[in-house]
């Protein structure tokens, strides 16, 4: 059974993964893991049964409550999803990452898979969509040739910025957004759910060799958080980066300063803070394996146009 009906979640229910059309919020299938988006694309024949458009451009999942009389029917898990990567791959067979910006990978690098690279400031979001796009790019110029996973903490995934790097190297939008698996999580206790029991199964089942936590911190701003829980909840979330970074790069991005930044950044092979005024930016490389603090800057059009960056 196929509802348009959302729910906020409730004691008497389950946390769930939803996958619905994004711009008409038509829940499409409700899982317990989150699954592969093309499973849910083969399911509705990539078709929408809410407003009847195609989904490639615009299916999202979100984790959830749902109603405890919601059927099972539509939360078995898949017996024939087999994992496409091995469980372990050393670093270094994995190849080189830029961001095509050398400003950035100047002070980002090594920027590899094994490693945890943590950029702040407003303007890391534009940092996160420009990964997930990159990495998507062949292994001669610099990407990945990889899915990416793209836990969205704060409601913060732009994919009009996005679509606008793909369109300035002439690629087609709708095969990029299918190779991201986007999961948007609401509360901190959700984010660290997915984080340590969801995330290594699910980055292994795509193949994705970046993982972006974007404004991972941005659910942990209730004015009556207890730090002791949080400390707990935040435990959980670097256990999980730890054991996902084995195969794959995470970015994780701090957008709003909090009490608990320190915390992340310890979790960080390098990191970088991002601060912009009047169309300049500053970054100041904040931690590194081997180089000492530096700060560069660049107008900001220069990493919204990467066309204009040799």
């Amino acid at each position: 059974m196929v509802t348009r009906l959302l729910y906020d979640q409730r004691e008497s229910e389950k946390g769930r993964f939803i996958c619905l059309r994004s711009n008409c919020d038509y829940i499409l299938r409700v899982r317990r893991d989150l699954g592969a988006t093309g499973e849910t694309l083969d399911s509705v024949k990539g078709r929408c049964f809410g407003c009847g458009r195609m989904l490639e451009e615009s299916i999202e999942c979100k984790l959830t409550g749902v109603p405890d009389e919601w059927s099972d029917n539509c939360l078995s898990i898949p017996s024939t999803v087999e994992r496409r990567v091995p469980l372990f791959r050393p670093a270094s067979s994995y190849p080189h990452f830029s961001l095509g910006f050398p400003h950035l990978d100047s002070l980002l690098r090594p920027f590899a898979p094994g490693f945890v690279a943590v950029v702040t400031g407003a303007e890391a979001q534009v940092v996160a969509e420009l990964a997930t796009f990159r990495a998507q790019l062949p292994l001669e110029v610099g990407g990945l040739n990889s899915t990416v996973v793209f836990i969205d903490g704060g409601n913060r995934s732009n994919p009009y910025l996005f679509s606008s790097f793909v369109q300035q190297h002439d690629l087609r939008p709708g095969e990029a957004m299918r190779r991201i698996t986007t999961c948007r999580v609401f509360t901190m206790y959700q984010l660290a759910d997915l984080v340590s029991k969801q995330l290594v199964p699910v980055a292994a089942d795509y193949a994705a060799q970046l993982v972006v936590i974007s404004d991972l911190l941005g659910t942990f701003n209730e004015p009556e958080l207890d730090e002791r829980e949080a400390r707990r909840l935040l435990n959980s979330v670097e256990q999980g980066v730890n054991e996902v970074k084995k195969n794959a790069l995470v970015l994780v991005t701090l957008v709003s300063p909090s009490s608990y930044d320190d915390t992340i950044i310890s979790l960080a092979d390098t990191a970088v803070n991002l601060t912009s005024a009047d169309g300049i930016v500053r970054a100041e490389l904040l931690k590194h394996p081997s180089k000492p603090r530096t700060i560069s800057s660049f107008k900001l059009d220069q990493l919204l146009m990467q066309e204009a960056v040799h």
